[in-house]
C-alpha cells in the first residue's frame, strides 16, 4: 500500500511540474518556431517580431521625432504602419506630418544644388542633383580629379570614391546608350552618396572598399586621374573604360543594382537607412525583399525592429534551444501518460493471483489433491 501512495504521489508532482513548465514554455516555443520558419521571409518575420514593439505610444513618439528631424517619408511611414496594424493616430499628429510639405520649394532647391555640387544627398532632391552631375560625367570627374590629385601626390586617397567613379564613367556611355546602364549609373551614384556621407555600415564599407579597389586596374586609375585633372572627360571615359575588371565590376554593379531598386521603393532616406544596417550585398537583397512585402510602412519596421527585420541574428541559438526544450517536455509528457495509464490499469484490473472466490480460497491456491478429485484422476 504504502509503495502504490509513493508512485501516485509521483504521479502527481510530475504532472504539477510539467503544468507549470508547459504554461511558460510552450508559447515562447511556438513563437521560436514561427520565427525559424520565417527565416527565410523578411516580410512575415517582421510582422512577427513587430506586435511586441509597435505600440500606440511608441509609434507615436516615433511620429513625432520623424517631424522634429523633418523626415516626411519616415513620418509618413509610420502613419502607413498604423493604418495597417490598426493603431490609432491622433488627428493632431496626421496634421503634422502633412504641415511638412510646408516650405518645400526652398529646401528642395538648396538640396538639389547641394547633391550636385557635393555629391552629398539626404534626400531624394538631393539624390537627384547628385544623379545630375554623375550622368554627365563632372560628379565623376570631380572625384577622380579631387582623390586622384592624392594619389598622384602619394597622400592617401579614398579608394572607394575612385572605384565607384570609375565604374560610373563606363557607365554612363551605357546609359545614353539604353540598357542597364541606367541601373549601373544610378547604384554607382548611391553607393558613392552613402560613402561620402559615411551611412555606410562597416562590414558593408569593407565589401564595398575591396569590391572598388578590385575592379578598376591600378594603372587605369592613375591614367583616370591625371585625364581628370586636365578636366579631360572622354580621355578618363576611355581609360575607365579600359581598366575595369569584369568580375568585380559584375559584383559591384550587382549590389549597386539593389540599392537602386530600393530606392525605388523607399526613396533615398529609405535606402541610406538600409545601407547603414546591412552587413552583406545579401541582406541587401533581403531588403528588397522586406520592401516588397511591406510597401510604404517599411522605413517604420527598419525603424522600430533595426536589423531584426532582415535576419534573426545572435537569438538563433537561443531560439533552437527553446524548440529543443519544447520537444523534451513533450517526451516528458509521453512519458508521463504512460506512467498514468499502467498505475490507471493496475488500480482497476487486479492481477488473477490474487482474485478472491466467495469462500475466501483464491482460485490459484486450490491444492494438488482437488484438482486431481474434479478431473477423476
Amino acid at each position: 500500500m504504502g509503495r502504490r501512495l509513493l508512485a501516485w504521489g509521483g504521479l502527481a508532482l510530475s504532472a504539477l511540474l510539467l503544468a507549470g513548465t508547459g504554461g511558460a514554455l510552450l508559447p515562447q516555443a511556438h513563437l521560436a518556431w514561427r520565427l525559424l520558419r520565417a527565416a527565410d521571409d523578411p516580410p512575415a518575420l517582421a510582422r512577427l517580431r513587430l506586435d511586441p514593439v509597435a505600440t500606440p505610444e511608441r509609434v507615436a513618439d516615433e511620429i513625432d521625432a520623424a517631424v522634429a528631424a523633418q523626415d516626411d517619408t519616415l513620418a509618413r511611414s509610420f502613419l502607413d504602419l498604423a493604418d495597417g496594424r490598426g493603431i490609432p493616430v491622433e488627428a493632431a499628429r496626421r496634421d503634422r506630418v502633412a504641415a511638412l510639405g510646408e516650405g518645400a520649394p526652398l529646401r528642395t532647391a538648396r538640396a538639389f544644388a547641394d547633391g550636385a555640387l557635393t555629391g552629398r544627398a539626404d534626400s531624394g532632391v538631393g539624390l537627384a542633383g547628385a544623379f545630375a552631375a554623375d550622368l554627365t560625367g563632372l560628379g565623376d570627374l570631380r572625384d577622380l580629379a579631387r582623390e586622384g590629385g592624392r594619389l598622384l601626390r602619394d597622400e592617401p586617397a579614398d579608394t572607394v570614391l575612385l572605384g565607384l567613379a570609375g565604374v560610373g564613367l563606363a557607365a554612363t556611355a551605357a546609359t545614353y546608350a539604353g540598357g542597364l546602364g541606367a541601373v549601373a549609373r544610378g547604384g554607382a551614384t548611391l553607393l558613392k552618396t552613402a560613402h561620402r556621407s559615411g551611412r555606410l555600415s562597416r562590414p558593408l564599407a569593407a565589401h564595398l572598399a575591396r569590391l572598388a579597389r578590385e575592379s578598376v586596374d591600378p594603372g587605369a586609375v592613375r591614367a583616370m586621374a591625371l585625364a581628370a585633372g586636365r578636366l579631360d572627360l572622354a580621355g578618363a571615359r576611355t581609360a575607365a573604360r579600359a581598366g575595369l575588371r569584369t568580375g568585380a565590376v559584375a559584383e559591384l554593379t550587382a549590389l549597386g543594382g539593389r540599392a537602386y531598386a530600393l530606392q525605388g521603393r523607399m526613396g533615398t532616406r529609405g535606402v541610406l537607412q538600409v545601407l547603414s544596417l546591412a552587413r552583406s550585398p545579401a541582406e541587401i537583397g533581403r531588403a528588397v525583399r522586406l520592401a516588397e512585402g511591406m510597401g510604404p510602412a517599411t522605413r517604420a519596421v527598419l525603424k522600430l525592429l533595426d536589423r531584426a527585420a532582415l535576419v534573426i541574428g545572435a537569438v538563433l541559438t537561443e531560439l533552437v534551444r527553446t524548440v529543443g526544450l519544447a520537444l523534451g517536455w513533450c517526451w516528458g509528457v509521453t512519458l508521463f501518460c504512460r506512467r498514468l495509464g499502467l498505475a490507471i490499469g493496475r488500480l482497476i484490473w487486479t492481477e488473477p493471483g490474487r482474485a478472491r472466490t466467495p469462500g475466501g480460497a483464491g482460485t490459484g491456491s486450490r491444492a494438488p489433491s482437488t484438482i486431481a478429485a474434479a478431473t477423476g484422476a
